[in-house]
Formats: C-alpha cells, sequence, structure tokens
C-alpha cells in the first residue's frame, strides 16, 4: 500500500465524533442541520483531515463548516447534493485554515516546523510514518491551492473534474496547479498519474 493512502484509511476517532454529535444536539438547531451533521460529519472531518495533515484543527473546521452549513441550509435545494455541497464547503474553510498557518508560520507566531503533528494511520510502518511526514513537509511549502489539488487528487483520488467543483475553478486551472505542485515535489507526472 502506498504510504500516502495510509492517510486515507485513518479513521476520525469515534470519540471526537460522538463528542461532536453531542455538542450539536445540545444547541436548539433546524431538525435538517442535525440530520446533515449526523449524517454527514464523519465524512467532513475525514476531507478535513487529510487536507490539514494534522488534527489540532480538525474539531474547529467542522464546527466552521456545519456554521457556515448552517447559514446556507436554504440554499441547499437538493438533499442527494448534501455531501458534495458539504465537501466543497470544508474545501474553502480548509484552505483558509491553511493559508492562516502560513501566515502565522511567516510571522513566526506559529511553528510548522518538522515537530507539527501528522497523523498517520496506526498499522503504518516506521518508515511510511516518516515518508508521510516528510511529504507534507513538503506540501507546507507549496501555494495553499496547489497544495489542495495534489492532496485531493493523489490522497483522496478526486478526478480533476470533482476538484474543479470542489476548488471552484476551472480544470485547466486545476491541471496547472497540480502541474506546479508537482514541479514543486519534484514528481514525475508518470509517477504520479496524468493530468487528464
Amino acid at each position: 500500500m502506498n504510504a500516502l493512502a495510509m492517510i486515507a484509511h485513518h479513521p476520525v476517532p469515534p470519540a471526537r465524533a460522538a463528542r461532536a454529535d453531542v455538542a450539536m444536539t445540545r444547541t436548539a438547531q433546524p431538525p435538517a442541520l442535525a440530520e446533515l451533521f449526523r449524517r454527514y460529519a464523519r465524512y467532513v472531518a475525514t476531507i478535513g483531515l487529510k487536507l490539514l495533515g494534522r488534527d489540532d484543527e480538525l474539531d474547529d473546521l467542522v464546527q466552521d463548516v456545519f456554521i457556515e452549513a448552517h447559514r446556507g441550509l436554504h440554499q441547499l435545494r437538493d438533499a442527494d447534493a448534501a455531501k458534495g455541497w458539504l465537501a466543497r464547503i470544508t474545501v474553502r474553510r480548509a484552505v483558509r485554515r491553511l493559508r492562516r498557518q502560513k501566515l502565522r508560520a511567516f510571522f513566526s507566531l506559529e511553528a510548522l516546523g518538522p515537530d507539527a503533528p501528522v497523523v498517520v494511520d496506526g498499522g503504518a510502518s516506521p518508515e511510511e510514518r516518516a515518508y508521510v511526514a516528510a511529504t507534507y513537509r513538503r506540501l507546507e511549502a507549496l501555494p495553499v491551492p496547489q497544495r489542495i489539488v495534489w492532496l485531493l487528487r493523489n490522497v483522496e483520488g478526486e478526478t480533476l473534474d470533482s476538484i474543479a467543483a470542489l476548488c471552484g475553478c476551472s480544470k485547466a486551472t486545476v491541471q496547472r496547479r497540480l502541474r506546479a505542485a508537482r514541479d514543486a515535489l519534484g514528481q514525475d507526472a508518470r509517477d504520479a498519474g496524468d493530468l487528464s
């Protein structure tokens, strides 16, 4: 199994999802939002974990996603589209968090250095853990839009069309960002999949 794929198999801890579920049921939320939360909180957390690469801000990200969802719930016309809608919100919120982390690191308000925790599947070997941690350190050096498309393509396995929809940009922009990320990471396009 590819070492980066080990991230994809790392489940969000059930205790975290349960805590969030209890917190959500205590508040007087519309039933539709509570149902969305029950159905998709784990999905949102899984995507967020992969995009952020660490779980220290995961609870806040999930909360931000569902706050934004609450504000825009009236725009959701089709319940079957909820999963994709929440994924787009998650990507947007993760991009904001990653940009804020980069800015704070630039001004030395927050260190992103080699000691930043990276979440890896418990079954990963020490070599796989080291590889995943090194890859995330290299990804932190990329501009956030490049990092996001690289992760969505290589960790989530999304198609270019779905990445374009999730990121709110054209397929050509996704291809450009993906190519730039691969160049910066020193990846050969044959090793990382094609751009079509």
